[in-house]
């Protein structure tokens, strides 16, 4: 299996784990996408049909990589929309999630890109690990365990990261907004002069 077929792979997971959170536990976020406040059933609607087509991506393999490649451009899109609107979050993996960011942006532009570059491929995720691990078992299990590896680091880069690097900038922000408001000392007086009292009257 190829670099391109193991990313690939690994987006078809995150496919899987993200509609699966939907389905388990939605999250009213996802309605920030769209401008509305969508109801439960539609969230979990969304979260099957992201579910459905991150396991044809595993069981089928290239044909179904044109799907993950559009559904992964699709929230490219519309997380873009949510960031520029300033959405709160996304809803897109359930109650685990964080606010929209260009991180989410670029990591789904990526995932798409890695998708449509895998659609030449002749055989599913699921039957290339199955045949690796038939053939050489060290290797095949390694191979598995990358692909989980890949989604599980995808998944912190859509949820972890951007709420991480939030929390940086406005750290960051109340610092310079502390150094740019210091408070001023009053002058110190000169020998002879009575010190001034703050508060009272002389």
């Amino acid at each position: 299996m190829s670099v391109v077929s193991a990313i690939y792979a690994s987006a078809a997971v995150l496919l899987v784990v993200a509609g699966a959170a939907k389905l388990s536990k939605p999250a009213p976020g996802v309605a920030d996408l769209f401008g509305f406040r969508a109801p439960t059933p539609l969230v979990r609607l969304v979260g099957a049909s992201e579910a459905a087509v991150g396991t044809a991506g595993l069981l089928v393999g290239g044909p179904a990589a044109w799907a993950v490649g559009l559904l992964y451009l699709s929230f490219a899109v519309i997380v873009l929309r949510a960031v520029l609107v300033k959405a709160g979050s996304c809803g897109c993996f359930g109650r685990l999630d964080a606010p929209p960011s260009r991180v989410h942006v670029l990591g789904n532009l990526a995932l798409a890109a890695m998708s449509f570059a895998a659609v030449g491929t002749d055989t599913a995720p699921v039957q290339a690990v199955a045949q690796s691990i038939s053939d050489r078992p060290a290797v095949g299990a390694a191979l598995a365990a990358e692909i989980v590896l890949m989604a599980g680091l995808g998944l912190v880069a859509f949820t972890a990261l951007p709420e991480a690097l939030g929390a940086r900038t406005a750290r960051a922000a109340r610092h310079e907004a502390g150094t740019l408001f210091r408070s001023v000392p009053p002058p110190a007086a000169k020998p002879g002069e009575p010190v001034p009292v703050s508060g009272g009257h002389q």
